[in-house]
């Protein structure tokens, strides 16, 4: 098995079998950089050029090499990695390359491997939950070292590494020479203690005090390591006072981290910004956007409809655009909603069922005694304004009540998805601008509702 053409065999079939589940974009950026070293004692020892890649490849694909891998070979495997000794091959990032002799000559910085090239601005979808995250990375890009330091916190999968890498390549670009480094928390830790280990801690403190800008992911992890905290307070304290840019990312506000208070003061000194969860326009303009990027033929009343039903983190959203595509691909098949809704089922979470018991029957009965209109007008293809108008205060009510999504209520009122979401849009700016309009709808809500809450008894 340690045959070197055995072992280049099965590391290409690897690959070729991950392309088909996370996608060849995938593949290329995080997984083909990887050299399998050999196949000992029920282990697979990879070389891995650089920590970035060796800290994602264990959060996202090692349970998937080792499904697949162990599937080729016949058994159970572990992996253990090992970062490359010998210089590693760029991936495309030019701005780096220009730079690396002349950053190489400066104090011993060495640029590193690369920054996401995927990770930009220009890429990363703007919306109401995380404009202002946005707008205040692009000032710090722009202008290093004058909101320090940089604080950006929210639930997981919502942007925070994205703007990171997308701070790091937008600085490189005016200023190739730039001295930036990323890294996650943990292998902070790790490379803190291993300097310890070899009785190098000069070299670690020459490597971060001396950056021009140092990125630094899910600090909530330095909790408890106090030794690592206490270094990354001097090291800190060393960039701030040189007014070089320091940023931060954390999965909760800083006051909320156990950190040591003089830390915690750090933080607050500067701008602390957080991400929300993206709203459905936003989710949805992500999910076409990755569509584009793995080009996959979806289309919109499939994209609508996960946008509507996998609301907890971008992440989600696009594992659920992968798992469609690839199985449009890969069956051959037109996709459906109900045919989607079974391949993401593992992304969706129930519902409480006291909850969901408001039917679209229930709005539809309300509004018509309401309006004075029949059962029959709502599908019917009549505009007029007596009753269109309630049709429309129907379709907004099954949004606001419902768990259906956009193209299931469309087709109770033989409507297409855009004409629901037009008349969402519509009804909620009344409702949110006529005082009196609103009163009418509050009263149309309470009937439903009572009227739902009777036929659980």
């Amino acid at each position: 098995m340690d045959n070197l053409l055995d072992i280049k065999e099965i590391w290409q079939n690897v690959l070729k079998n991950l392309e088909g589940d996370v996608g060849p974009g995938e593949v290329d950026m995080w997984l083909r950089p990887i050299k399998l070293l050999s196949i000992e004692d029920e282990t697979l020892k990879l070389e891995v050029p650089d920590s970035m890649i060796c800290d994602t490849v264990k959060a996202r694909y090692e349970e998937k090499i080792k499904t697949v891998s162990g599937n080729l070979i016949g058994r159970n495997l572990k992996i253990n990695y090992f970062l490359s000794l010998a210089p590693s091959e760029p991936r495309p990032a030019p701005r780096i390359e220009a730079a690396k002799e002349d950053t190489q000559n400066r104090m011993g910085y060495t640029p590193p491997f690369a920054f996401n090239p995927n990770y930009t601005f220009e890429n990363f979808i703007e919306g109401a939950s995380n404009r202002f995250a946005y707008a205040s990375a692009v000032g710090v890009s722009q202008n290093p070292g004058k909101s320090n330091p940089f604080f950006i916190y929210s639930a997981p999968g919502l942007g925070k590494t994205h703007l990171l890498h997308a701070i790091a390549n937008e600085t490189l670009k005016s200023n190739p020479s730039a001295r930036i480094v990323y890294i996650a928390s943990e292998t902070f830790v790790n490379e803190y203690i291993e300097n310890l280990q070899n009785k190098t801690p000069e070299t670690f403190r020459n490597k971060y005090r001396k950056l021009d800008c140092l990125l630094l992911d899910d600090i909530q992890f330095l909790v408890g390591k106090d030794r690592s905290v206490e270094e990354f307070f001097h090291t800190f304290n060393s960039l701030f006072e040189s007014k070089k840019q320091i940023v931060v990312t954390s999965d909760r506000p800083p006051k909320d981290l156990a950190l040591d208070p003089r830390m915690v003061s750090r933080f607050l000194s500067g701008l602390a910004v957080d991400i929300k969860m993206p709203d459905l326009e936003t989710r949805i303009a992500i999910l076409r956007q990755k569509k584009e990027l793995h080009k996959f033929v979806i289309p919109d009343d499939i994209i609508t409809f996960i946008a509507e039903n996998v609301k907890k983190n971008i992440r989600e959203l696009e594992g659920c655009l992968i798992t469609a595509g690839n199985y449009c691909v890969n069956m051959q098949t037109q996709p459906t909603i109900d045919g989607i809704k079974d391949r993401i089922k593992d992304y969706l979470t129930p519902g409480d069922q006291d909850e969901t018991r408001i039917s679209m029957d229930m709005i539809k009965t309300a509004v018509a005694e309401k309006y004075n209109i029949e059962m029959k007008d709502f599908r019917s293809p009549r505009k007029t304004e007596a009753i269109a108008f309630p049709r429309q205060i129907a379709m907004y009510l099954s949004c606001d009540l419902t768990e259906k999504s956009l193209p299931e209520i469309g087709e109770a009122f033989n409507r297409d998805h855009t004409t629901v979401m037009f008349a969402r849009d519509k009804i909620k700016q009344l409702v949110l601008t006529d005082p009196y309009f609103n009163e009418v709808i509050n009263l149309l809500v309470s009937k439903i509702k009572a009227v739902s809450n009777s036929s659980k008894t």
